[in-house]
């Protein structure tokens, strides 16, 4: 077993704020505390904070050196030099002048030659993006509020660099009339500064032969050597004619909320856009890195090379490791390392419809199996999802009486999803949980009260001793594991003890709100725990779900994508630790999440779960 440094300051993708700004510019700070801003909000979308650089592509040809300090192409092989396999680079520019548009496509391209197993994602500004321009509409009414000028006497001239290609001049006509159809101005005009046509002189003395107040409009974002250009020429023009000396210019955008928002949105978008790509992409197995499994923990990572039987504290979450598993040796080894080791083992899989990629599938399985020192002895109930549909009845009350066909669906179901095969292969035994209650061979509830007695444990909901199997508490001690997937940041090896309540349906188990069902959830956790010796294992040993509202893949809880091949698990003693880590590695904050409260009031948890740092590139493969 190695010992390398987890690479924290390094993560699977880099985000990077593009500006025209050069780095002595005053507004530069303004611009940092703009995409730490940018970083903040996006935080409990992404599920990660991602990190924001701020990059220079100034209009200016001397601040175009590929070497200097915040250029950037300095800063995106900064980032790939660290360990990022994507950049995201978001431009905050409001016009690419012809030689900044030849530079970031240089940039790009030779990144892109430089770097042929990276990626490099961009998007293209919009400056009639409606929050974009309400933060236009805020500076000019800020403007006319404050000089006492009714809309309908103001004529506005939109003041535009001009130094673009042509679409981006058609972009600044688009731009002036939203703006003069939404203001009410009596009259609206564009100038540019560094184009022939409509030049900026040239405008002002057409606006002079229309009597209204003209109100000067900078298409920018930062106070700069536009700006005061736009109000150099301005005030020489009002020297000369006295009817502009109430003209005025309003302040650029500068560092809003809006601003923000519009940044913050666009990252978002491209971040989806790139995942969904990814999502149906099948990259070329040549460029496939083969990584070795490695426990992944909040000061080390440990890359598994060799049988040693202990893991360092420094590589732990309390009770709970994190791993990446790319073989049954090393699964086995990190069973056997937590504890895991009687025989029978007693398994509660997750078996609960065919949705693709959310139930424990036969590759999970044969994995699993595979690993385990003992003879596995497989656990789940019944369910209204797992059959072909073709009957209809009352599953509250006429599930017992319609037994035979809701066997034979089961048994369907294992065949067609190739589970029998492996649970052949491996000998392992299947009880079903509805089954031995609908037989009448569930154990005595005293006796299991006794069990919780013992182990000092309390529960608010006495009935739910009335369905453990007498099988189970004739191996008593023994290890039981909750096998859940990743599927959501709550719906793992806790929530997965819910398919032990005998009834199909269980409607009225599932309560009023969250908060019950978590009750219920903990407690037949607290009850199976008491019994044995509990462990909580959440795997993407195969795949993994990313619910998306316009996912590939579409179960009875919404549309979802899946993350191919992660290898990941958590792994405790006890359930509740595997699941905090689980739901945090999706982007989960438990600690503002009413599942987990009932979890921290129900189970008593080292703070390590909560407050010990995960790796954002590892977060970045599944929130």
């Amino acid at each position: 077993m190695s010992i390398i440094q987890a690479p924290f300051a390094s993560t699977a993708s880099a985000f990077v704020l593009l500006t025209d700004l050069r780095p002595d510019d005053p507004n530069w700070a303004l611009a940092e505390q703009l995409a730490q801003t940018i970083a903040e909000q996006c935080t409990p979308i992404l599920g990660f904070n991602p990190h924001i650089q701020l990059a220079s592509l100034s209009a200016d040809q001397q601040w175009m050196d590929d070497d200097l300090p915040h250029s950037l192409p300095v800063v995106t092989n900064a980032c790939l030099a660290n360990g990022a396999n994507n950049v995201f680079v978001l431009p905050a520019l409001l016009e690419f002048s012809i030689f900044q548009q030849q530079a970031f496509a240089e940039c790009i391209n030779q990144v892109r030659r430089n770097h042929t197993d990276k990626h490099i994602f961009y998007d293209a500004p919009d400056i009639c993006h409606p929050l974009l321009f309400q933060a236009f509409i805020d500076r000019i009414g800020v403007h006319l509020q404050t000089q006492q000028i009714p809309p309908q006497q103001t004529g506005l001239l939109l003041v535009a660099s001009g130094h673009g290609d042509p679409t981006s001049r058609a972009k600044s006509y688009q731009l002036m009339r939203l703006l003069w159809e939404h203001i009410g101005a009596q009259r609206a005009e564009v100038a540019f500064l560094r184009h022939e046509k409509t030049p900026l002189p040239e405008q002002l003395a057409n606006c002079a032969q229309r009597p209204h107040n003209w109100l000067l409009v900078p298409q920018m974002i930062w106070n700069g050597e536009h700006t005061e250009y736009t109000r150099l020429i301005l005030s020489d023009f009002q020297k000369q004619n006295a009817q502009a000396e109430s003209w005025g210019a309003c302040d650029p955008i500068g560092k809003s909320d809006l601003l923000a928002a519009y940044l913050q949105q666009r990252l978002v978008t491209l971040w989806n856009e790139h995942r969904e790509k990814m999502t149906v992409r099948e990259p070329s197995a040549k460029h496939q890195n083969i990584s070795p499994s490695t426990i992944y923990g909040p000061d080390k990572s440990i890359t598994l090379n060799n049988s040693e039987t202990t893991v360092p504290q420094n590589a732990t979450y309390g009770p709970a490791i994190m791993a990446d598993v790319r073989d049954n040796e090393t699964f086995g080894h990190l069973l056997h390392t937590i504890g895991i080791q009687s025989d029978p083992i007693f398994v509660k899989v997750t078996w609960h419809g065919y949705a693709r990629g959310t139930y424990t599938d036969p590759v999970a399985l044969d994995k699993l199996l595979s690993a385990l020192p003992g003879r596995a002895i497989l656990l789940e109930g019944h369910t209204v999802s797992r059959n072909q549909g073709q009957e209809t009845f009352e599953w509250e009350t006429e599930s017992r009486e319609n037994r035979t066909w809701i066997r034979d669906q089961e048994q369907d179901y294992l065949q067609r999803t190739g589970l029998q095969d492996v649970m052949d292969k491996h000998d392992a035994h299947y009880l079903n949980i509805t089954e031995a209650y609908w037989d009448g061979q569930c154990a005595n509830p005293e006796d299991i009260a006794a069990y919780l007695k013992t182990t000092g444990t309390e529960i608010t909901h006495p009935e739910l001793l009335e369905f453990i199997p007498q099988v189970l508490l004739d191996h008593a001690g023994c290890d039981f594991i909750s096998f859940a997937r990743f599927k959501g940041p709550t719906r793992l090896s806790i929530s997965n003890c819910f398919g032990l309540l005998p009834g199909p349906l269980r409607a009225e188990w599932h309560g009023p709100n969250l908060t019950y069902f978590a009750k219920v959830c903990c407690e037949m956790a607290k009850i199976y725990g008491s019994i044995f010796n509990p462990f909580g294992l959440v795997e993407a040993l195969n795949v993994a779900v990313r619910w998306n509202r316009k996912g590939l893949y579409r179960s009875r809880w919404g549309h979802y994508d899946l993350v191919p091949n992660p290898g990941m698990i958590t792994l405790s003693r006890g359930l509740p630790g595997a699941d905090m880590l689980a739901s945090r590695l999706q982007g989960q904050n438990i600690t503002r999440s009413a599942f987990f409260d009932v979890v921290r009031s129900s189970f008593q948890l080292t703070p390590e779960l909560c407050t010990e740092p995960i790796a954002d590139h590892l977060i970045q493969r599944f929130a």
